[in-house]
């Protein structure tokens, strides 16, 4: 009988090194963003009950920043597995791009300048996380490409409206339509005609070995193309090399900000969540705007406050818990009421339970998130 032979050694090979890193990731990502979820609305309570120039006010903002950069280092180790759930929120592009320059100038070394736009452009629909990563790995690339002589990256945005011709470059792929358009551009040495085709494949790379994986690219076309948008190369500029993202234009307006209900009629919730300082803090932030909150530990609690809770309006559920899991509450609790909005939250989830969220037609919250996140995800359904 022949021998089997011996599995591939993950430390010995950059591409599988880094599946290994991505399918960690995906182990690993449902607990440590439910904690991370649970220290994010501790320091939002904490930093609500003191004084707004109380100097803890600093400390509980480092705090916050440093656990939303972990929940970010998560999402790009799986976006490399290609495991994450996305979650669209109306963005003005010009006001987002404001916001994360900051972060963007400290990936850039002081031989290189970075110009933003400065006026407005156009609304998506789109992942804020997801863009900001796409936007990073497009901008370490063409840092990467000017190298150590002074360069120059121009990020700019704008908007096509349906009627007018597309650029050459995009005709028969890019669909007609409304779009908003964001590039980066540099005047580093360009990409040679003969590696334009290969440039989105995963773990293509020119950089000598150890500098790069050619993850960064693929990654940006992946979660270009899961927000409904194409990333092309400008393949006519004159020099240098231009990145152009094709996102669909925001249809409608951003959502208002959620108002508290009258305590008269407070809609009654029902919060399934395992995590307990994570229960406790989205119970006292739900509570805090004006909602009555049932918190159980799990599923089959949960089943039997709503049974005995008929003035019930709202599930909040967590996808992962012991015994009943989230999408089973949610199918149970469906039967005794079709009508019931539900909210899942989840961490990681995996493509069975992706299937399961779309066939049951629920929200989706993934973890952690902020409060008001929360807040305004539960006003939408109510």
């Amino acid at each position: 009988m022949a021998e089997a032979s011996a599995p591939p050694d993950a430390t010995s090979d950059p591409p599988l090194r880094m599946q290994a890193v991505g399918l960690l990731a995906a182990g690993l990502a449902h607990d440590l963003n439910t904690m991370l979820g649970g220290i994010l609305a501790t320091a939002e309570l904490m930093a609500a009950r003191l004084p707004s120039d109380s100097p803890l006010q600093d400390d509980l903002s480092l705090i916050v920043g440093q656990a939303e950069r972990m929940g970010a280092l998560i999402r790009q180790l799986l976006a490399f597995s290609r495991q994450e759930v996305l979650k669209p929120v109306h963005l003005d592009l010009a006001a987002f791009l404001a916001r994360i320059a900051p972060h963007l100038r400290t990936m850039l070394g002081s031989h290189v300048t970075l110009t933003l736009p400065t006026s407005a452009c156009a609304a998506v629909t789109v992942d804020p996380g997801a863009l900001e990563r796409v936007l990073v790995n497009l901008i370490a690339n063409a840092r990467d490409a000017i190298g150590t002589r002074p360069g120059r990256i121009v990020v700019g945005c704008g908007r096509l409206a349906r009627g007018h011709d597309l650029p050459a470059y995009a005709a028969g792929i890019v669909p007609p339509g409304d779009w908003a358009i964001l590039w980066v551009a540099d005047d580093g040495p360009g990409v040679p005609p003969e590696l334009r085709a290969r440039i989105f494949e995963p773990y293509f790379t020119t950089k000598p070995e150890g500098q790069g994986y050619g993850l960064g690219l693929a990654v940006a076309y992946g979660l270009v193309k899961q927000s409904g948008g194409f990333l092309l190369l400008d393949p006519d500029v004159s020099a240098g090399a231009r990145f152009v993202i094709f996102l669909p234009l925001a249809t409608t307006g951003p959502e208002d900000r959620p108002r508290p209900p009258a305590d008269a009629d407070a809609p009654v919730i029902l919060l399934a969540e395992d995590e307990e300082t994570l229960r406790n803090c989205a119970r006292r932030g739900l509570e805090s705007a004006g909602y009555r909150v049932i918190a159980v530990p799990d599923g089959a609690k949960a089943e039997e406050a709503f049974v005995n809770h008929p003035e019930v309006r709202l599930l909040v559920s967590d996808v992962r818990m012991p015994g009943t899991d989230g999408v089973t509450l949610a199918r149970r609790l469906r039967r005794r009421r079709p009508d019931l909005p539900v909210l899942l939250m989840s961490g990681y989830a995996d493509a069975a339970e992706r299937a399961s969220l779309a066939d049951l037609d629920v929200a989706f919250l993934p973890k952690p998130f902020r409060l008001a996140d929360l807040r305004s995800s539960v006003a939408n359904l109510l």
